[in-house]
């Protein structure tokens, strides 16, 4: 009899009972000490939580934002802030003071560090810390001089508040020795003039410092930062992120606002309203209004706009408001030019043939206008495609992290061509970064064709970081070019909007809600198809005497509907002895055009002379993007700004106001923990498309300065050669139990294939020999 040889099978000679009681074994150890590992990482997070927290049984568990402490499993919650503010309107002339509360409700001292914005144009001029019963007034140093002062106070344990300005709308509080369960009150006095501009008076104050994205920089001036772009946080949270200045919420709304005003408007009214936030008004004797908020406060999360329209008979031709300081007269003028199209309607002349104009948008869709920001933009330029005649010619260019033009150039304003455009611009979608130079560079190439009139419209939220270079390549490169801005979204950076279009020798209009799209196209539309009053000039009485310094100076052209404004400092002239009349003179479309305003017996406005500060100061900083600026001496511009911010009491970004107690208040041992407090993302913005993969990059620490922060805090990591500020941590013990945890159960999955394959082998074998 032949046997036939079998495969050797290992499992083959152990008995089946005993291959199942050994799985079965296997299978029920495994169970258990899985069961045993998720009690483990169940115990040991809620043990970490209590004692990170303070929490004890029964107690819940705190909500808000919270950094972790000097000592080792501990958390600290951040200081809080909350901010009144509150307006004094005097016909154009604005006075206001922001009361920023900081509160430490730990058991640690504290130093609080806020990032705010408020009106480009404002002169801040005030600081008073209070603590208690007790208040410090803040005094003006360079800028150097009053960190030293202020890092020194906060060292020593002393009470101490800093104002800086790192941009002319970019403001940072610093409070240093806030003591446990304390607070203190840093308020803030500035001076700002209201708007006018078709018929209509506007104040705006911005809440919030939209994060910004700055590109690697080509020409940066000196002392203008180089920071990087939009980045997430360093050691935060997924959800928390940071950006050129400091830590922005994407979780929840922080920083309540308050905000009343008393208006004097100086007319009588036929509109008031507040275009974004929901108020209540308090009509008061003498024709004045009180505004507040219809709720006590409001995220700071978009800007406040308030605007009021005169009846048509109240409506000003000119208004002038005058401050005496000292020896010198101050005067801030708006005078108003003639409506020529309503003369040739009235006279029943026919209207000019507009002129042709080759007419290029620009259209940011960026991360940061994800949204109704967006939408905003297009609805607009297509409102503005309507408009176009067939002898203008157009183009549209989209940026985000790159450059894309519909046409490789400007093409004629045919049927097809704007259908196309339509097309195009309905299409758009937002991400990426906020490359803006490129998009710029290609609108101002060229110039317009010959008899076309070249206008450039530029719609963007104005999130960079890189003011300073944009103005230099509009200032270098716009030729016979006229740029106009359009600031969209909730908070945009009126700096740069208002900046670039005044070196384009444009105009800015904002747009913050889609239901303003239509109004605000129609203006600016009527302003871009109306010729320009030009070459205006001012004529001086001689008791103005001989030096007479006004700004901006050259006046700038204007559009209908828009005012001459400035302001004027009358050297060693008193108010009582002015007399005599002002002349203004232009080149309009009529040809010739003057004005004449009296200045005799004009009522004294608070805080004119420091308007007219900040205007020469601006005129100062100009000089920066003059044509041929290799031959600029910046440092004799520094000293100029330097001196004029310190004779007027400005905060400029060379100087600061600080407040020091003269108490010593931190006992000798305490530490001093520092928290920068997050800023709001605007109403509106979307942070997976601000702070999502589109830049792949280590944060930096921006502008905030960790002047008091204690080392056993911190630790450095060189990223790009810069040192980068990253919080200390633990072992991640939790995360490894569950990677260990993740690797057990796939053991066990791995043993029940294997003890699969072999029940199926045995069977097999045992059919086999069957």
């Amino acid at each position: 009899m032949r046997h036939e040889m079998l495969p050797y099978r290992p499992f083959s000679l152990i008995p089946p009972q005993m291959v199942k009681a050994c799985l079965r074994a296997v299978f029920v150890i495994g169970g258990a000490l899985v069961i045993l590992a998720l009690v483990m990482v169940l115990v040991l997070a809620a043990g970490r939580l209590s004692s990170a927290y303070g929490a004890e049984a029964g107690e819940e568990m705190p909500s808000g934002l919270f950094f972790r402490g000097a000592e080792q499993g501990t958390g600290l919650e951040a200081p809080t802030l909350s901010s009144d503010v509150t307006m004094a309107v005097n016909g154009m002339v604005n006075r206001v003071t922001v009361r920023q509360v900081f509160h430490n409700p730990t058991s640690q001292w504290m130093e609080g560090i806020y990032v705010f914005p408020l009106p480009d144009g404002s002169a801040v001029d005030r600081l008073t810390m209070t603590i208690g019963e007790r208040q410090v007034e803040g005094r003006i140093l360079e800028k150097a001089e009053a960190e030293r002062a202020y890092k020194a106070a906060a060292e020593n344990g002393q009470r101490a508040s800093l104002v800086s300005g790192e941009r002319p709308n970019v403001f940072v509080t610093s409070v240093a020795n806030i003591g446990p369960g304390e607070n203190i009150t840093v308020e803030i006095g500035y001076q700002d003039a209201v708007a006018f501009d078709t018929g209509v008076f506007s104040l705006r104050f911005p809440m919030v410092v939209a994060p910004r994205y700055t590109p690697a920089p080509r020409l940066i001036a000196e002392e203008q930062p180089a920071p990087a772009p939009l980045q997430p946080a360093v050691g935060s949270e997924p959800d928390d992120a940071r950006d050129l200045f400091g830590p922005v919420s994407t979780k929840k709304k922080r920083n309540p606002l308050s905000l009343t005003i008393d208006l004097n408007a100086g007319v009588t009214l036929e509109s008031l309203r507040s275009l974004h936030h929901p108020v209540v008004i308090e009509s008061r004797d003498y024709g004045r209004q009180r505004i507040a908020l219809s709720n006590a406060s409001v995220p700071a999360d978009r800007d406040f706009v308030l605007e009021w329209t005169p009846t048509a008979s109240a409506a000003p031709r000119a208004a002038v408001f005058a401050e005496q300081v000292g020896e010198d007269s101050h005067l801030l003028v708006m005078m108003l030019p003639p409506d020529t199209t309503a003369v040739r309607q009235i006279a029943q002349e026919p209207q000019p043939a507009p002129m042709p104009r080759e007419l290029v948008f620009i259209i940011d869709t960026s991360g940061s206008m994800f949204g109704d920001s967006l939408d905003q933009a297009k609805t607009a330029v297509i409102a503005a495609l309507k408009r176009l005649n067939p002898e203008d010619r157009f183009n549209v260019i989209q940026f985000n992290s790159e450059t894309h033009a519909l046409y490789r150039r400007p093409m004629a304003a045919s049927v097809a061509n704007v259908a196309r455009a339509f097309h195009y611009v309905s299409a758009l979608e937002a991400d990426g970064g906020t490359e803006m130079a490129p998009a710029l560079d290609l609108a101002l190439t060229g110039g317009a064709a010959d008899g076309k009139l070249s206008q450039i419209v530029f719609l963007t939220d104005g999130a960079v970081g890189n003011e300073h270079e944009l103005f230099e390549l509009v200032a270098d490169q716009l030729g016979d070019s006229r740029l106009f801005t359009i600031g969209i979204g909730s908070a945009p950076n009126s700096y740069f909007m208002r900046k670039s279009a005044e070196l384009g020798r444009g105009s800015f209009t904002h747009i913050g809600d889609l239901e303003e799209v239509a109004s605000r196209m129609e203006t600016l539309l009527a302003k871009l198809e109306n010729p320009a009053l030009t070459d205006i000039r001012l004529g001086w009485p001689n008791a103005a005497g001989k030096d007479v310094e006004a700004y901006p100076g050259p006046l700038p052209d204007l559009y209908a509907g828009a005012p001459v404004t400035f302001t004027a400092r009358l050297g060693g002239v008193a108010l009582e002895d002015l007399e005599g009349q002002m002349l203004v003179t232009g080149t309009g479309v009529e040809g010739p055009w003057q004005q004449r305003l009296k200045l005799m017996g004009l009522k004294e406005a608070p805080g004119t002379a420091s308007l007219w500060a900040r205007a020469k100061l601006e005129a100062i900083e100009d000089r920066l993007y003059e044509t041929g600026r290799g031959d600029i001496d910046r440092t004799a511009v520094r000293a100029d700004a330097l001196a004029l911010a310190l004779e007027h009491s400005l905060v400029t970004r060379y100087t600061s106001l600080v407040a020091i107690d003269d108490q010593v208040a931190r006992p000798q041992g305490e530490t001093l923990e520092s928290q920068e407090i997050e800023r709001n993302l605007p109403d509106g913005w979307d942070a997976g498309k601000v702070f999502g993969s589109a830049e792949k990059v280590e944060a930096e620490p921006g502008l905030l300065r960790q002047l008091a922060l204690p080392a056993p805090l911190l630790q450095q990591a060189e990223v790009g050669g810069q040192a980068v500020l990253l919080p200390q941590g633990a072992t991640p013990a939790e995360r490894m139990l569950i990677i260990g945890l993740a690797y057990l159960l796939l053991g066990l999955a791995l043993l029940a294939l294997v003890y699969r394959r072999s029940r199926t082998t045995h069977s097999n074998q045992g059919a086999a020999l069957a």
